[in-house]
């Protein structure tokens, strides 16, 4: 079936047109504007009773290499016995495949088409420009801070920058690569500070460990990987991290490359060679490469660990929210493509496990949900004021089972370096692709998992004819959802500023080059 185009199909359009319209430069805002002002005022303000809230992001860890989610390799075992005792969404979807559009709607509790903030944008110009949330936003740090919370964000820098808007609420603000480790040191002494002032506290901690190039600790390389194996991904792997660990120490390099010691650098020096652009690498160099995955996300359990030792030690444990998840996931190829590109399930499907104070048994859900539900669900949990900007709903992490059924649509949007967008509902997803002459697709999640069979062509007539039908209701009610979100942009001034190339400091637009993000850009 040949795609059908609707007006709501062209995010990157759409968006470009309203920043054009509304913008030059930066988006002008008044620091405090009136809809904050009213949340200041009338929010219920928080006590030292009141709950604390970890958020722990993992960058790039998609859910079907967690354990606790099926993967028959032992990852994580520490987050596997936390989810024992804390409530486990199996089926959490990102609302973007992306860093930043994923953060923006994980902090605004917006969809990428309300937000804007994409990792970048090509105007028809063919300038690139940076988005960054809107200040009329009021984002979750800022409703948490409004109601008395002391808030901090400890962040692995990268696209997670103050420069999109991030920082929007947040007391302490402290982004830059430094690993997991030296991230969950300087979270465990915010939290020291925190437990000594007495303020309940919202603490967002967010790791880019398991992002690329992989460099784990070669004692965890040695739990995943074949033994056996002699290709040339060993051996890149074994001098990238000699080379990492020699530049950590090598002071005028920090001083050249601040960041992971040149993430970019090491990409392409060590792997990229040996990385498909096109096709799939052979079967035992892909296994390699993803025992470097592996070993990335058993690094961050352990890191983990450490932080849940130290909330037991210190009696944080009895009164804190900890919830585990990630912005997406990564791609090996399941659909000709590495890294985090595209809305398929691989980039999409994201733990989400929460744990609530007092919390001794741990239970599955079942039902779709998205990374933007969880803004309203820590507030309302907390007794903080939802704001009215809110597109996602509130979840009751403490009963083991969902009252209301299925209904729950999921969206998800791509926007390069192909647009694309995804709706589920229930077991079904479609695929739709706005600005290309790509066929529509449909998948039956329940017996097609791995996204692999479009169900528009299936053999069966009846089924084939039931997925068409599907994909007529799907597009009426983008375009209702759509016209929704350009609703909710109008009311609230919601349309992003715009970051530009000149506005990006050298050292951001170097860690960002180095994260793989910006590639193309002109240095």
């Amino acid at each position: 079936m040949a795609h059908t185009s609707t007006r709501c199909f062209s995010p990157a359009l759409l968006l470009a047109a309203s920043l054009l319209c509304s913008c030059s430069g930066e988006a002008a805002a008044p620091e405090v504007t009136p809809t904050q002002q009213t949340a200041a005022t009338e929010t219920a303000q928080a006590s030292a009773d009141s709950p604390n809230v970890i958020l722990f992001l993992v960058d790039t860890l998609r859910a079907d290499h967690v354990s606790i989610y099926g993967y028959d390799k032992a990852t994580t075992p520490n987050i596997d016995a936390f989810a024992k005792t804390s409530a486990v969404f199996r089926r959490a979807w990102a609302n973007a495949p992306k860093t930043s559009p994923s953060h923006a709607s994980l902090f605004s509790s917006t969809y990428p088409r309300v937000h804007g903030v994409w990792n970048r944008m090509i105007l028809p110009s063919g300038e690139a420009i940076f988005p960054s949330l809107a200040k009329q936003n009021i984002t979750m740090a800022e409703a948490f801070e409004l109601a008395g919370y002391r808030t901090g964000a400890i962040a692995d820098g990268g696209n997670v920058t103050d420069g999109r808007g991030f920082d929007q609420g947040f007391q302490t603000w402290d982004s830059r690569w430094r690993g997991a480790e030296n991230r969950v040191d300087t979270a465990i002494d915010w939290l020291e500070d925190s437990r000594k002032i007495g303020d309940p506290f919202f603490l967002f901690l967010h790791t880019y460990q398991v992002h690329t190039p992989y460099l784990p600790d070669p004692e965890f390389v040695a739990e995943f990987a074949d033994p056996n194996y002699k290709g040339p991904l060993k051996k890149a792997y074994e001098d990238a991290y000699a080379f990492y660990q020699n530049a950590e120490s090598d002071t005028e390099f920090q001083k050249r490359a601040p960041g992971k010691s040149q993430i970019r650098t090491i990409q392409q020096r060590f792997y990229r060679d040996y990385i498909p652009q096109e096709g799939r690498p052979s079967d035992a160099d892909l296994a390699y490469l993803i025992a470097l995955y592996d070993a990335e996300i058993r690094m961050v359990d352990r890191e983990f660990a450490r932080l849940l030792t130290y909330l037991e030690r210190a009696g944080l444990d009895k009164n804190t929210v900890v919830v585990v998840t990630s912005d997406h996931g990564e791609e090996f190829w399941e659909h000709g493509e590495y890294g985090h590109h595209q809305a398929y399930d691989a980039t999409l499907h994201v733990p989400l496990i929460i744990h609530a104070p007092g919390q001794t048994e741990g239970f599955p859900r079942q039902e779709n949900v998205q990374l933007f539900d969880v803004m309203p669900t820590l507030l309302d949990y907390c007794g903080v004021d939802v704001p009215d900007t809110v597109q996602g709903h509130v979840l009751d992490f403490t009963i083991g089972a969902h009252p209301l059924g299925d209904p729950y649509e999921c969206i998800a949007e791509a926007n390069w370096p192909v647009q694309q967008l995804s709706y589920r509902q229930g077991r079904r997803k479609a695929m739709l692709f706005p600005d290309s002459n790509r066929d529509a697709e449909v998948y039956l999640l329940a017996t097609d998992k791995g996204e692999q069979n479009n169900a528009l062509h299936h053999d069966n007539q009846m089924m084939a004819a039931a997925s068409k039908k599907f994909l007529r209701r799907v597009q009426d009610a983008l375009t209702s959802w759509d016209e929704g979100c350009q609703t909710l942009i109008k009311k609230f001034d919601l349309a992003p500023g715009i970051r530009n190339l000149n506005a990006l400091s050298p050292e951001v637009k170097a860690e960002l080059s180095e994260l793989g993000y910006g590639e193309g850009l002109d240095e």
